[in-house]
């Protein structure tokens, strides 16, 4: 079995995500709510076949829309901030972005359980972190 080998807010820190604030009712359902969007786009993405885009593009392979679908409830969980965007490649990849004025930050799922995070702060140099999958074994040392 394998699985996203961060499984913590350190994740969420060290790719710079925005967390939410826990200060409100109206707030938190709003959160949720989007979260919510968030996850039936996911699923719409799974549904999809190849030539999805009418220029021959694959659909993303269903282990990969699961391993986003499983990053996303985790950082759900972990009280990140709802990605701006969620959009399926052309390359067959998924794309979670979070758009600020002082921060972008892209997570390309690629395969099962491997994504390449892409950070972006204006007057600063690009940086890249990849997140790849664990086994159990390693995952529960």
């Amino acid at each position: 079995m394998q699985t996203w080998a961060i499984r913590h807010p350190e994740l969420a820190t060290g790719l710079g995500l925005p967390l939410h604030r826990r200060n409100g009712t109206a707030q938190l359902e709003h959160v949720a709510r989007t979260w919510d969007e968030r996850i039936d786009r996911l699923l719409a993405i799974r549904q999809l076949e190849d030539d999805w885009d009418g220029q021959g593009a694959p659909a993303p392979a269903v282990d990969v829309v699961d391993s986003a679908l499983v990053l996303a409830l985790l950082l759900r969980h972990d009280g990140v901030v709802p990605p701006t965007g969620v959009v399926q490649g052309v390359g067959g990849e998924v794309r979670f972005d979070w758009q600020s004025p002082d921060t972008y930050v892209e997570v390309e799922v690629t395969g099962p359980y491997a994504a390449d995070a892409f950070i972006h702060v204006p007057g600063q140099p690009l940086r890249h972190i990849a997140l790849r999958a664990t086994g159990a074994d390693e995952a529960a040392a």
